[in-house]
């Protein structure tokens, strides 16, 4: 290829990428380097070699094979550090996926829902449907047999096939780190930050653990994170194309499909549906209200649009006719003063009047929860809440042991600890920087020197702020039981956050950034290990092990910090 030919290459590889920082383009630039002088003789025309070493040219095939995969992981390094990101999500959310064969925690809430489903027997919950259709419909594929004998003592009866809706949350926690990293690259994040989001969201244990159970938060943070992942594909569509309507469209099913698992995921559409109007950080400049109302009528719609499998598949009586009005309670058969005449309300009327009641109930929740905890011990992991353990003498261990004396395995929802402290630490250090930064880029522009890529790290870094706080915000001032799980929202804000302000930093040179960031990813390793025991509760310990993994002891009236017996 001829040297001309080439820089054009260069130039339109490096005219795709997103804006970024001074420190991301030193890698980008870097990474191009690597790209094209890294051209192995397989890649290259015989024409240009005409001098090749003939024993070269005998290389074996398992020699050709591996110098054309670090051809092409040097050619497409986003690509495989995705499907790295993926298979490593997998071994850590899909490992001993059946252990244990208990219900955990809120398992038993949502199987049962996924098993109502399966039963056609009309139930009532406070969150809307997508994330219990998703796993009802894995169990009917799967040829899970509902059973009810198991609500009593919480154990999974042999011809259960309970796994199968553990592995299909496993499966959207797995894709959650690669997302991550998707996200951070289009929000203009050099390679190696990006990584980090990635790595933070593949061992932290509070996005780990509830994405091996029978829960929808797994589910609830991907359809979140695909939100903010469709929006900022769509600022940077050309105005009024066809591409920008498609991207529109993407960005109201995402924002759907989020607020149809919980209504607590509405701060990450609302923020971003908000920038989109304003064009104040992120995005270039306002969308088209158009393209706003395309976005809006599109997650609308959606959301109404999953109700009807609801009201389609249960017919019979269940547990949840009494929240529904008295017309449509003759409509369910089994139920006295079942009517076969009688016809359903209108399939609006239905979702209206459901969506008041669950508004109603969520209102109604203001009991105590032993393991409750506020809003302010989340980012510091003030208190953890324990999902399962087995302490009984005479009961067998995960691998099929019996279990010593004196010891104990218990399943407890817990952050990373280092990895909390150190987002936290970036939040209030980003919070007191930016005078001195707003300062910085005054001085910088009164002396005729760029501004740019002080300013874009600015802006990004308040936008990740103000996604933070107002995943936090909603909890402050409510009564009822909180946990440490409603902090995820906040906690995918903050892992950017950290990857953007440290590992991006303007000023950082570029040859720090990735020892630095080796740095991290070992602290965070090093901490998801320490705990795997909690993580995955198939490693039996004394009571006294338990306590020396409780970093920071809580007290409480309600309830205490042994959970272990």
């Amino acid at each position: 290829m001829a040297p001309a030919v080439k820089r054009r290459a260069a130039d339109a590889t490096a005219a795709s990428l997103p804006a970024s920082s001074p420190s991301t383009e030193r890698v980008q630039a870097a990474d191009l380097d690597v790209m094209h002088q890294g051209r192995t003789k397989e890649d290259t025309p015989q024409h240009e070699h005409p001098g090749a070493d003939p024993q070269k040219q005998q290389a074996s095939p398992l020699e050709r094979l591996v110098l054309r995969s670090t051809a092409h992981v040097r050619a497409n390094p986003d690509a495989w550090l995705t499907g790295a990101l993926v298979l490593l999500g997998l071994w850590t959310r899909l490992y001993r996926i059946r252990w244990p064969p208990e219900c955990v925690f809120d398992e038993v809430h949502f199987a049962s829902f996924a098993h109502h489903y399966l039963n056609r027997t009309y139930f009532f919950d406070i969150h809307p449907p997508l994330a219990k259709l998703t796993l009802a419909a894995v169990a009917k594929l799967a040829g899970d047999v509902p059973n009810r004998d198991w609500y009593v003592d919480k154990v999974y009866p042999p011809d259960s096939r309970y796994y199968a809706m553990r592995a299909c949350a496993g499966v959207f926690g797995a894709l959650l780190p690669p997302l991550g990293f998707r996200i951070a690259r289009g929000m203009g994040m050099s390679r190696i930050a990006a990584t980090s989001v990635g790595v933070f969201l593949l061992f932290d244990m509070l996005n780990l653990i509830e994405a091996r159970h029978i829960l929808t938060d797994s589910q609830l943070i991907f359809y979140a994170a695909l939100c903010i992942d469709a929006f900022v594909r769509l600022w940077r569509t050309p105005p009024a194309s066809r591409a920008r309507r498609w991207a529109a469209v993407r960005a109201g099913l995402a924002s759907g499909a989020a607020l149809s698992v919980k209504w607590t995921t509405l701060v990450v559409p609302g923020l971003f549906g908000l920038e989109s109007v304003a064009g104040a950080a992120l995005a270039a400049e306002p969308l088209e209200w158009s393209t706003c109302a395309i976005v809006a009528a599109t997650a609308l719609l959606l959301y109404v649009a999953l109700w009807y499998p609801h009201f389609r598949i249960l017919i019979y009586n269940g547990p949840g006719g009494d929240f529904m009005s008295a017309e449509f309670q003759r409509t369910l058969i089994g139920r006295d003063g079942y009517d076969p005449q009688a016809r359903k309300p209108p399939f609006l009327k239905l979702v209206w009047q459901l969506n008041k009641e669950m508004l109603l109930a969520n209102a109604r929740i203001l009991d105590e929860h032993q393991w409750q905890a506020r809003w302010h011990t989340w980012p510091y992991v003030g208190r953890g809440l324990l999902y399962w353990n087995r302490w009984q003498e005479g009961t067998l261990d995960a691998d099929g042991r019996p279990l010593r004396p004196h010891h104990a395995m218990q399943i407890y929802l817990i952050g990373n600890p280092l990895l909390f402290w150190m987002c936290l630490a970036a939040v209030l250090g980003t919070v007191a920087a930016m005078p001195f930064l707003l300062r910085l880029i005054r001085q910088r522009k009164k002396r005729g020197t760029s501004t740019d890529a002080w300013e874009r790290y600015l802006r990004l870094a308040t936008f990740l702020l103000l996604g933070y706080a107002l995943g936090i915000l909603p909890y402050m001032p409510i009564q009822r039981s909180t946990f440490i799980y409603h902090y995820l929202p906040s906690l995918l804000f903050a892992e950017l956050l950290f990857a953007h302000a440290v590992l991006d930093l303007p000023a950082l040179p570029s040859v720090l950034q990735l020892p630095l960031a080796g740095i991290v990813w070992i602290v965070v390793f090093w901490c998801f290990w320490y705990f795997r025991a909690w993580v995955y509760g198939h490693i039996a310990l004394t009571a006294d092990d338990h306590e020396a993994m409780r970093w920071i002891k809580y007290t409480s009236s309600v309830g205490d910090n042994k959970g272990w017996h």
